[in-house]
C-alpha cells in the first residue's frame, strides 16, 4: 500500500522483491505459485510437462494440457497417439481420425494430419 498505510500481501501467483509501494509482479506464463506474500521470483514454479498457464497463475491446476496432449489440469500430459489429434489447450480428449483416414503423427494438433487411405484400402476409426 501507499507509505504509512497498511500493506496488502501479494496474492498467490505474484511476488514482490523489496519494501515500498511497488506493485506485486505476476509469475510469467507457464509458471505458477501457491505462495501468498512471496518475496522472490523463485516461488514461481514451472508447470508440468506439456502444459501451459496464464500469467499470474496461483494454483497448479491452472496448468492445462497444450494442443496435441491430453490429461488432467495440473499434471503432466500425454501425447495424443497416432490416429488422433487435439486442436486446443485444456483437458479435452484426443479426437480420432475418421474412418478411412489415418495418421502416423503423434501429438497432432490438427485434423489435417488425418490422411486418406491409399486406393482400395480402408481403415477403422482412429487409425
Amino acid at each position: 500500500g501507499p507509505d504509512g498505510v497498511k500493506c496488502d500481501a501479494c496474492r498467490a501467483g505474484t511476488f514482490k522483491v523489496g519494501n515500498g509501494t511497488g506493485a506485486c509482479i505476476s509469475c510469467a506464463m507457464d509458471l505458477y505459485s501457491t505462495t501468498v506474500a512471496a518475496v522472490t521470483p523463485d516461488t514461481c514454479l514451472g508447470c508440468p510437462a506439456f502444459t501451459r498457464s496464464d500469467i499470474g497463475s496461483g494454483i497448479i491446476t491452472n496448468c492445462s494440457c497444450i494442443a496435441g496432449y491430453t490429461g488432467p489440469d495440473g499434471a503432466e500430459c500425454d501425447a495424443c497417439r497416432a490416429g488422433t489429434f487435439k486442436v486446443g489447450n485444456g483437458t479435452g480428449a484426443c479426437i480420432s481420425c475418421a474412418m478411412d483416414l489415418y495418421s502416423m503423427t503423434v501429438a497432432a494438433v490438427t485434423p489435417d494430419t488425418c490422411l486418406g487411405c491409399p486406393a482400395h484400402t480402408r481403415s477403422d476409426l482412429g487409425s
